[in-house]
């Protein structure tokens, strides 16, 4: 039997959930029935069949007229089963390709078997050792380390039971609501649970999934409930349009959207989630805007802090005075450094290229430690080394309260200062609770620090945690990177149907605009639009997003749209301008500058479009007067030297253009090949040949300037040196001689 690629098993997946989406249930056999071809499975077939049948039968009752109130019920409840079998059908074929994953599911059906009854015992044995412990009166204390840890191989053989599981059977919903209402349980044992059932369900839809998900939820345990509020909207944006068929489901997600709380922090989710996409921008931003400048600056910072002398004393006490000295000499550094401190305090990921590379310890081979929220009871930490003393105090401490970090990046932390030799431990520890209280004292100037260390930055560090492990976890490439799936809020049912408010909508919209995104942004402005009276500021904000796209007719009509508001009308008309010179409907682009002009006379950027446009309708002389009037008033200025120069030479004002193009060249800016090329050109037609020839073969000598392209560009202004007395026979033969002379140099 042909074998399909793991891309052509997820496009025929997509295939049959779509059609059945769009309620085309008769495309949804037909392309389930091709797929189907590929598959051994026999139970596929015989299910396919039933569904197949059941769905025939419901269509001759509706064609013969009998009116069924149970259809539109019946209809969900196919297509519900339908897309279940796709996703056996698509798991069974992909678990092959995917070593990870099987491997890890052998390991574990060697361990646990697939008795329930023995699956229940081993999850029990977990945990109830601890019942035990209190019931006959031992007691540990979280706060001196004395907890008594699960082991963390049982911790990590339990994650990925849970991730592994498909479907949720009864004897799941038992141990896993067990440990949802265990007091004996910690909460960063249930954290690992809920991460676990949200890689399961984003790995594998089951309704029951979302149901566990929102009942962590609701027990209010605030480190647990937050994860498990960000495990189910990640799931219910993956699969906003099959919640539809489960109307249990919906139900505990309308009762849940009614809790004003919830609600406030499913939109810190959504926000969080958006920002956790632009983690490449920011870094690349980082790399191309900090580092280098911070690299110019190391020599003077090793001059100024006499990095060579290791044996002087440091007074801890005072901040060095050469700091802002030194950052002064690197102009805007400490601009850019400030840009990115306030990025990382609204949740932008800056630390991402800094801990990337300190995600290769042993720690990190288990999987769960991914998703194990900081604490100091971690066994696999190595926090609690007595000759520390204070020092291991005093790490934890300032880590624990570093909002700005996020849990995986803190056990980096963690386990990198391990390998730093014990001398510059104590001068680590001091440095960073140093710049924890300048954090939060910028934080409260921000007026940001009471969200910054609450249940906001509950939701940041873990979706950043989450982001590592889509990215860069070592096999990441077999799990779907939730990050990369493009999001348009106006067409998700759970979002509009149970936590929409407009307000917060725009707030969306904004995001996507500023960050640019300019697709998502229209999506929302678009949708914004039938939601609540239309505003001028939403019609111009979608004809810049279709202008920066490059979808210029699109601009114009949204453009045109935001005229007839009270908004910025200069702003619109110099846009609607550049969109028709984008068109090269130069016409269109002269009135709208001409409009422009009429309401600010003196702006000489209106002016000099305006001239480029008439340069472009081949009106020289008309670009002429305006270049005279500009340089009257900003003389020398290239932008409008080197267009003046032109038209005057091919207006025939030759004396003009070669004062113009004289002083393009001897000036101190550098001139261009077709400065070279035009100067020729004036000379040529005042008949001085042998400065013509010298000024092309000046531009004939600049590198990355072909012959091919100085006798294309030499061609196009044939005409005008034909029309001012060189003659037809002189052109193929100047062009022979520096095709010559070129050869020979």
């Amino acid at each position: 039997m042909i074998s399909l690629s793991r891309n052509d098993i997820e496009q025929r997946y997509r295939r049959v959930a779509e059609a059945i989406n769009e309620k085309h249930f008769k495309l949804a056999l037909d392309e389930f029935s091709q797929w189907l071809r590929f598959s051994s499975r026999q139970e596929f077939f015989y299910q396919f069949e039933t569904l197949g049948d059941n769905y025939r039968t419901l269509l001759r009752y509706a064609v013969e007229g009998y009116k069924d109130p149970q259809q539109e019920i019946i209809l969900k409840s196919l297509s519900a089963s339908l897309l279940s079998l796709a996703d056996e059908l698509q798991q069974s074929m992909r678990e092959p390709l995917m070593p990870f994953h099987f491997n890890e599911k052998q390991q574990l059906l060697k361990y646990y078997g697939e008795d329930p009854d023995k699956i229940i015992t081993s999850v029990d044995e977990i945990f109830i050792h601890r019942e035990v412990n209190k019931l006959i009166g031992i007691t540990g204390s979280e706060e001196d380390g004395t907890t008594e840890s699960v082991p963390v191989e049982m911790l990590d053989r339990l994650f990925k039971l849970i991730w592994l599981t498909e479907k949720i059977k009864d004897h799941h919903l038992s141990f896993m609501r067990r440990i949802n209402r265990s007091g004996n349980i910690k909460w960063y044992e249930k954290s690992l649970v809920v991460s676990a059932l949200t890689l399961s369900l984003l790995n594998f839809y089951d309704p029951q999934k979302f149901i566990l998900l929102i009942d962590f939820a609701e027990a209010g345990e605030k480190h647990v409930s937050q994860r498990a509020l960000v495990g189910l909207i990640l799931g219910l944006i993956k699969y906003d349009r099959r919640i539809i068929y489960h109307p249990e489901l919906t139900d505990k997600i309308k009762t849940l959207s009614r809790d004003p709380e919830i609600k406030k922090n499913i939109e810190m989710i959504l926000l969080q989630f958006l920002m956790a996409r632009e983690t490449e921008k920011i870094t690349r931003e980082f790399e191309e805007e900090v580092l280098p400048d911070m690299k110019k600056m190391m020599p003077k910072i090793e001059d100024k802090l006499q990095l060579g002398d290791q044996d002087e004393e440091l007074d801890m006490e005072e901040k060095n005075p050469g700091w802002k000295g030194m950052v002064d000499e690197v102009p805007g550094l400490f601009e850019k450094i400030e840009k990115f401190s306030k990025m990382q305090m609204e949740g932008g990921d800056v630390f991402m290229s800094t801990f990337q590379m300190l995600k290769r310890f042993d720690f990190f081979s288990r999987m769960c430690n991914w998703f194990v929220p900081f604490h100091r009871n971690n066994p696999e930490a190595g926090l609690l080394i007595p000759e520390y003393g204070d020092l291991d105090r005093r790490l934890y401490d300032s880590l624990e309260h570093a909002f700005y970090i996020c849990n995986s990046d803190k056990y980096s932390f963690v386990l990198n200062f391990m390998a730093i030799p014990t001398q510059q431990r104590n001068l680590i520890v001091t440095n960073f609770e140093a710049e924890l209280a300048q954090m939060k004292e910028m934080a409260s100037e921000e007026q940001m620090l009471d969200q910054s260390i609450g249940e906001n930055a509950i939701i940041i560090q873990y979706v950043q945690d989450l982001y590592r492990f889509y990215k860069i976890f070592p096999n990441h490439g077999e799990f779907e990177d939730i990050f990369r799936k493009r999001i348009s809020f106006g067409d998700l049912y759970f979002y509009k149907t149970f936590f929409e408010k407009v307000k917060f909508t725009h707030k969306l919209a904004e995001f996507y605009f500023e960050k640019e995104h300019y697709y998502e942004a229209i999506d929302l402005y678009e949708y914004l639009s039938t939601r609540e009276k239309p505003t001028g500021e939403y019609y111009e904000k979608i004809a810049f997003s279709y202008q920066k796209l490059g979808r210029y007719k699109k601009a114009v009509a949204f453009y045109k749209k935001a005229e007839l508001f009270d908004t910025d009308r200069l702003w619109i008309l110099k846009k609607l301008a550049l969109c028709y010179i984008r068109l090269k409907d130069y016409q269109n682009a002269l009135a709208y500058f001409g409009e422009a002009l009429k309401v600010q006379p003196e702006d000489q950027s209106i002016q000099a479009q305006l001239a480029q446009c008439y340069i472009n309708l081949r009106d020289y002389e008309k670009a002429s007067q305006i270049y005279t009037r500009l340089l009257f008033y900003s003389p020398g200025n290239v932008k409008y030297l080197r267009p003046a120069a032109y038209c005057d030479f091919v207006t025939g004002k030759l004396t003009q253009a070669e004062t113009g193009y004289s002083e393009l060249i001897s000036g101190s800016h550098k001139a261009s090949v077709y400065d070279y090329i035009n100067a020729g050109h004036v000379h040529l037609c005042l008949g001085e040949r042998k400065l013509a020839l010298e000024f092309y073969a000046r531009s004939l000598s600049l590198k990355g300037f072909s012959e091919t392209e100085f006798m294309e560009a030499f061609d196009e202004d044939v005409p005008h040196l034909l029309k001012y007395g060189v003659t037809a026979d002189e052109i193929p033969l100047i062009k022979d001689y520096l095709s010559f002379q070129t050869k020979i140099s």
